[in-house]
């Protein structure tokens, strides 16, 4: 059976209009693939929040890769909750919520 790695983070949204959130693939020969999902903290339907103009984000990093994630978050009065899902292979995730200049996460495929 397949391992399943999830991981969420809370990002402070107070007065921002877009969050940048950047993904790395620290794996140096395999590709991931993994789905990204954006929801307001205090909503109680959690319904999506736009990343990079869409409202499902699926992607594959390739081996030792990195992308910027643009998070829509104009309607968020607190926070936003970011969850990352990988369905196949690494050995982990790991999620830094800490504010690194532009940058307002960054998540590790391992």
């Amino acid at each position: 059976m397949a391992k399943r790695n999830v991981s969420r983070c809370s990002i402070p949204a107070k007065g921002k209009e877009k969050l940048l959130v950047k993904i790395k693939n620290s794996n140096e020969e395999n590709s991931r693939t993994f789905k990204l999902n954006a929801y307001d903290k205090d909503s109680e339907t959690k319904d999506s929040l736009s990343i990079n103009d869409k409202h499902t984000c699926e992607d594959t990093l390739g081996p030792g890769s990195e992308k910027i994630y643009r998070v829509d978050a104009a309607v968020v009065n607190t926070k936003v909750v970011l969850e990352i899902i990988q369905e196949k292979g690494g050995s982990g995730i790991s999620v830094s919520s800490k504010n690194r200049g532009s940058l307002n996460a960054l998540i590790t495929l391992k």
